[in-house]
Formats: C-alpha cells, sequence, structure tokens
C-alpha cells in the first residue's frame, strides 16, 4: 500500500511543478528547510540500538558505505564521460553519485522484507561520514571541470544532515513508546511528501530545459543506478551474506540521498546541475518500489 501511495505522491507533485511551475517557482525556499525534515525524521527513527547493532557487525556495515562512496561516485563520473556533453549536467550526476544512501533505503527494504536493522546501520554510517566524503568526492571527480568549494560545502552538508538527524535522536529521547509507534506510521509519508515536493519545486524552475529531454541524460541516470544495484548484489554473494541482507545491500547501494545532491547543486553550483539528481530521485523511488515486489518473493 505504501509502495503505491508513495509512486502516486511523487508523480503527482513532480508533474505539478512542471506543469503549474509559476505557483512552484517562488517556493525554492522551502528546499533546505524540506531537506532537514526528511533528515530530521531519519534521527527520530534512530536509536542507540542501532548503533549498537553497527558494533556488532562493522565489517559487513561499513562494507556498504564503502561500496556506496566507491562504486557510485565513480560509475557517475565515467557515465558521464559517456552519455554527458555539459559540465553542469556532470557535476550534477557526480553529486548524486557522491551522495550517502537515502532514507527511501529503509523503506525499500522494509517493504522487501530485507534486514531492516542492518539497512539502517549502513544509512546511519554513509549518513555521518557524507559531511567529509561528499565534498570530497566532489572534489576529486569535478573539480576539474567546476571551482569546487570543499570547506562551505562541508559545513553546508553538516548543518542539513549532522544537525537534523541528531536533533532527531535527541527529540526521540522525549517521546513515549506509544506516541513515537503513531509518529512513526506517519514519518515514510512526510518523507516521500518531502522530497517529491523538493522535485517539483526544481522541475518548475529548470521546466525551459526538461522541454527539451536529453535522452543521454536519462540513459545515464538508469545505468546509475543500476550500477549500483548490481554493485550490491555482486557483493552480497561474494560476502555470503543471506538473502536478506543481500537485499538489502542492493537497495542500499542503489539509493542515493538526491535531496542532498540538490541543495549542494543549487547552493554550491547551478540550477542545471540540480537536474539528475532530481531525476535519479523519481526514477530510484519507482524502480526501488517495483523492486521491492519481485523482491519479497526472495525471503
Amino acid at each position: 500500500m505504501f509502495g503505491i501511495i508513495s509512486i502516486s505522491i511523487l508523480l503527482f507533485l513532480s508533474s505539478a511543478g512542471f506543469l503549474f511551475h509559476e505557483y512552484f517557482k517562488g517556493l525554492k525556499f522551502l528546499i533546505v528547510p524540506l531537506l532537514a525534515v526528511i533528515m530530521l525524521s531519519m534521527g527520530i527513527t534512530l536509536s542507540l540500538n542501532d548503533f549498537k547493532g553497527i558494533l556488532r557487525q562493522p565489517l559487513i556495515i561499513f562494507y556498504g558505505a564503502l561500496l556506496q562512496f566507491t562504486v557510485m561516485p565513480l560509475s557517475a563520473y565515467l557515465i558521464s564521460l559517456l552519455f554527458v556533453n555539459d559540465i553542469n549536467i556532470s557535476t550534477g550526476m557526480i553529486l548524486v553519485g557522491s551522495a550517502p544512501g537515502g532514507t527511501a533505503s529503509n523503506l525499500i527494504t522494509f517493504l522487501s522484507k530485507g534486514d531492516l536493522p542492518y539497512s539502517i546501520s549502513m544509512t546511519t554510517v554513509s549518513t555521518l561520514i557524507s559531511p567529509l566524503l561528499t565534498p570530497l568526492w566532489t572534489l576529486f571527480l569535478a573539480g576539474k571541470y567546476v571551482d569546487v568549494p570543499f570547506l562551505p560545502m562541508v559545513l553546508t552538508t553538516s548543518k542539513i544532515i549532522l544537525f537534523p538527524v541528531i536533533s532527531g535522536m535527541i527529540i526521540r529521547r522525549f517521546i513515549k513508546e506509544n506516541t513515537l509507534k503513531k509518529i512513526g506510521f506517519f514519518l515514510p509519508y512526510i518523507s516521500i511528501s518531502a522530497i517529491s515536493l523538493i522535485i517539483a519545486i526544481i522541475f518548475s524552475l529548470s521546466r525551459e530545459l526538461l522541454l527539451k529531454p536529453d535522452l543521454k541524460l536519462y540513459t545515464g541516470v538508469i545505468l546509475h543506478l543500476t550500477a549500483g544495484y548490481l554493485a550490491g548484489f555482486v557483493a552480497g554473494k561474494l560476502l555470503r551474506l543471506d538473502n536478506r541482507k543481500i537485499k538489502s545491500l542492493v537497495i542500499e547501494v542503489g539509493t542515493q540521498n538526491s535531496g542532498l545532491a540538490v541543495v549542494l547543486a543549487i547552493k554550491h553550483f547551478s540550477l542545471t546541475a540540480s537536474i539528475p539528481p532530481a531525476l535519479f530521485s523519481i526514477f530510484q523511488n519507482i524502480a526501488g518500489i517495483l523492486l521491492s515486489f519481485l523482491l519479497r518473493k526472495r525471503v
């Protein structure tokens, strides 16, 4: 049920942003607060027990984060070399490839009957190290094309990732268990609505560019997403993980925090650079929901 609702919200808002662009353009100021809401929601779902889980199986969890910050940025760079001629579009692809795992991976893992604690642990680790690694990878891969403001990117990433997540964890400590369960039911819908509204705003701002669809860009985004899924599957087999953990790893590696990439693109680069992360978000959510239906049968 959640999968159908989330795809409906995503397609409805992104289409509305494109068709009624004059109403969404003025909402640009909401992009950063919306991402903060998503990360705050993630923080509320985390507890100290999640970190105990990381300590119990550190190698396979850090291995997932390692894949996230090697396969995704490097494949983004290689794919952009093959399919993209625009420097700004290439930068956007590298940004989304250099982003940490997205919270959508936890939802898709749950729907797929994967190992949810494993998924949450990988997302948490990649998120916490992203304030350093996301700017580093962007500097290393895109620095030859554009001026990459490394330290400002570190500060921006810290503000919109670490602070909301930590704040969410603090808030969680003051919420009663029964209330937390009720809130937990709505958080996934809040997150998907927030990322969908971010995409709608981006589509409204870049409508003229989207009216000239670039088939190579769409192909590149799909290949990038596929590369993440394949890397997670191969790595899971090599590590001899059980099926539930393999499903989690496949979803985790292929799912990026596209909202963060959008914010970094707009704040430090260009509006054009925000298009690949926005498109990636649409494809990863639709593909992730469809993938969850296929993976549910593989317990």
